[in-house]
């Protein structure tokens, strides 16, 4: 629920330069020690719930300890998840760089182990890409338009290299193609990140970025939320219960996909985004 504490982390010009100009923005410490134990249990208990059945649903194909794990549409299968749309920290960030004509278009949370077959330690091409895929054909432009972002909340200490981590190439959001090496070696200018359990990485959907190897003895996981227009499809099924649907306030329910009709999407009124209601009513007033 939105309050004042959100005012006071708004976007300020320099993070919206920093990330207009190279694509990403990292807060420091946007969840509290607690919170990130609270999130890391919740992703535990789906994780071993797949390993106990041996059986990935998202790949269609056996589970084991030293596989990778994706795993969307997640928010509706906790209210702590869906408290996550709109922290105080990094939800006024969000609306800073895309308005209030905006939902939650997807989410993801990615499991990565210990990689400790034969065959780590191997240079291997990292899969270097922009999200939304098709998008990136059909949508004409150069660069082509923002449509989305994300935030990565760090749940695991990535703080150093060879953890799994996110990696990326500031910048190159504004740039259509990427010339990928195909030796396992670095593109120019890209950079691991390196974060602690609580901190969060906001990423432009075109910027280009990949997840590398994790040599350490660490699991690395990261929560996934992805924010973008509301009148862009859902990128996973978002399946939301009704009653975590109506449990929660009316800018929660727009964040989960709510709207008084379709065509309210494109053409909002004031109940299809009581975001847009809420910021004018605090002062805030956004294109």
């Amino acid at each position: 629920m939105l309050n004042q504490s959100h005012l006071q982390h708004q976007i300020t010009e320099e993070q919206l330069h920093h990330f207009n100009q190279l694509g990403y923005l990292i807060v420091k410490e946007a969840l509290p020690e607690d919170l990130v134990d609270r999130l890391e249990k919740h992703i535990d208990q789906i994780y071993q719930q797949h390993l106990d059945s041996g059986y990935d649903p998202y790949t269609k194909s056996g589970m084991t300890t030293e596989k990778n794990f994706f795993y969307p549409n997640f928010l509706g299968q906790d209210q702590l998840f869906v408290n996550l749309l709109d922290w105080y920290k990094t939800f006024p960030k969000v609306w800073g760089i895309l308005g209030w004509n905006i939902y939650s278009y997807h989410s993801h949370f990615i499991i990565i182990p210990p990689q400790k077959s034969e065959g780590h330690g191997q240079i291997k091409p990292l899969g270097w890409h922009q999200d939304s895929g098709r998008v990136n054909r059909e949508m004409e432009g150069s660069p082509r338009s923002r449509l989305s972002l994300k935030i990565a909340y760090m749940l695991s200490d990535c703080s150093e290299p060879d953890r799994g981590n996110f990696c990326i190439i500031p910048g190159s959001h504004l740039q259509n193609t990427l010339n990928r090496p195909t030796d396992g070696s670095m593109p120019e200018k890209a950079m691991p990140v390196c974060c602690n359990p609580g901190d969060a990485v906001f990423f432009d959907r075109r910027l280009w970025h990949a997840r590398s190897e994790n040599g350490s003895e660490i699991i690395r996981k990261i929560l996934f939320y992805g924010y973008g227009y509301r009148w862009l499809r859902p990128k996973d099924d978002m399946t939301i219960p009704e009653r975590v649907f109506q449990n929660n306030d009316p800018i929660r329910q727009q964040l989960l996909g709510g709207g008084a009709n379709a065509n309210g999407h494109f053409s909002p009124k004031d109940e299809d985004v009581p975001l847009k209601v809420w910021l004018e009513d605090h002062g805030v007033t956004l294109n």
